[in-house]
């Protein structure tokens, strides 16, 4: 009896599997969608190192690059989550039986009793629903998060300490970077870095990181960066960079790798958008001023049509950028800055109860420990904090980027 459970879990857990890769994605409209992309690496990617020979910048100064990879910073290994990933809904149902119930449901001959009421779980008698109706579920439980104290991210507050002394902030526990940097804000990682969708059942990669990469690699919603007015990729105290989207689709060989130098052409008409930042190069690395950054994210192609406009985005603010110049030409670092609670996982609060009963997901678990742990944008009202800190690792490689000033952006100036 023993093995046979022990049989029955295993294959539940790989049927559970099979179900995360391949039917969420029609349910979700390609949110996680799983394509020919770069090898998967573990986040050293974003190290901040200085480049190991001198770099010399164009003559003209001007320097593009289109993003390849863009996607939430994650540092695999067990001592991050102790107890496992985040548990999901048939498994948080169970745990709210007690054990002899929870031993029956799990019966072969009861399968049917269990799955209608792991279900019925999920939704309100009105008909709402965890995910598309997150907040109406204060009372469900909140999900595993990150024990470990490093993790990669920017230094957002300025405070080196809890964040106390920052005025428009929340007290929380600063992470340490794998390099040392301290005071590093990164708390969506500590919500959701224990997810499935993030950090991956087999503790190699989550399904986030490859459908991020699959979207910018179909052209969905590419980004790029053009950097003018660089004199010296080591030292440069004046550098304009804008970062935004383009309509144009990215050029990839036969393995899904970007190829280089195509070109593109930065567009903030809707729904893209284009945001201008004040940067400096230091020791190879450039860094820019916090301000607010908005980029563009769609889910899948039919998203592109959807009658209510596209309904996700990535907002940052006191957003940032922390790029080292790589010795191959390549840029690679972190974009940090403070989301809207619901943004992180935007991608499964738009797929509704299909989120939830497919892919398991308890968005809003989710949803109340991001807000647990939200520690920027305070509200002076009421005293709570209505962001969240970021951590995106950025790769990007050599590109010719045009900026054509639309009428919009002629205005602006």
């Amino acid at each position: 009896m023993a093995q046979q459970t022990t049989d029955d879990s295993t294959r539940q857990q790989l049927r559970a599997r099979i179900v995360r890769s391949t039917c969420l994605v029609s349910l979700l409209g390609g949110i996680l969608a799983i394509g020919a992309a770069p090898d998967t690496p573990t986040s050293q990617a974003v190290a901040q190192q200085t480049s190991s020979r001198p770099l010399t910048p164009p003559a003209n100064g001007v320097m593009g690059f289109v993003v390849w990879s863009f996607v939430n910073s994650v540092i695999q290994g067990k001592d991050a989550c102790p107890e496992g990933t985040a548990r999901q809904n048939r498994e948080i149902f169970l745990s709210s039986l007690p054990p002899e119930e929870s031993e029956r449901l799990k019966k072969k001959e009861n399968e049917a009793e269990f799955n209608q009421r792991w279900r019925a779980s999920l939704m309100h008698p009105d008909g709402s629903n965890i995910c598309a109706q997150y907040a109406q579920f204060p009372e469900r439980p909140l999900v595993r998060t990150v024990q470990s104290k490093f993790a990669w991210g920017l230094n957002l507050d300025g405070d080196d300490g809890d964040g106390s002394r920052n005025p428009e902030g929340c007290k929380h526990e600063n992470f340490v970077t794998p390099d040392g940097q301290q005071g590093i804000d990164n708390q969506s990682y500590r919500a959701l870095g224990c997810t499935l969708s993030w950090r991956g059942v087999d503790g190699v990669a989550g399904d986030i990181l490859r459908g991020f990469r699959d979207h910018q690699a179909s052209g969905e919603y590419t980004q790029v960066l053009l950097l003018r007015g660089v004199d010296s990729l080591v030292n440069d105290p004046d550098v304009e960079v804008i970062y935004g989207n383009t309509p144009d689709r990215p050029v990839v060989d036969g393995t899904g790798k970007f190829i280089w130098n195509a070109s593109f052409t930065i567009s903030n008409e809707a729904p893209r958008e284009r945001n201008v930042l004040k940067g400096r190069i230091v020791n190879g690395v450039l860094t820019t001023e916090p301000q607010l950054i908005k980029l563009t994210q769609t889910w899948g192609q039919s998203a592109q049509r959807d009658l209510r406009g596209i309904r996700s985005r990535w907002t940052l603010y006191k957003g940032r950028l922390r790029l080292t110049f790589q010795p191959d030409g390549t840029l690679k670092g972190i974009v940090g800055g403070y989301q809207p609670l619901d943004e992180p996982i935007k991608a499964y609060l738009l797929g509704g109860l299909g989120s939830a009963m497919v892919a398991g997901e308890d968005c809003a678990g989710d949803y109340n420990t991001l807000k647990k742990l939200a520690d920027g944008m305070r509200d002076p009202k009421t005293g709570a904090c209505t962001a969240i800190s970021s951590g995106l690792e950025l790769e990007a490689v050599p590109a010719f980027v045009n900026d054509v000033p639309s009428k919009r952006t002629m205005a602006q100036r």
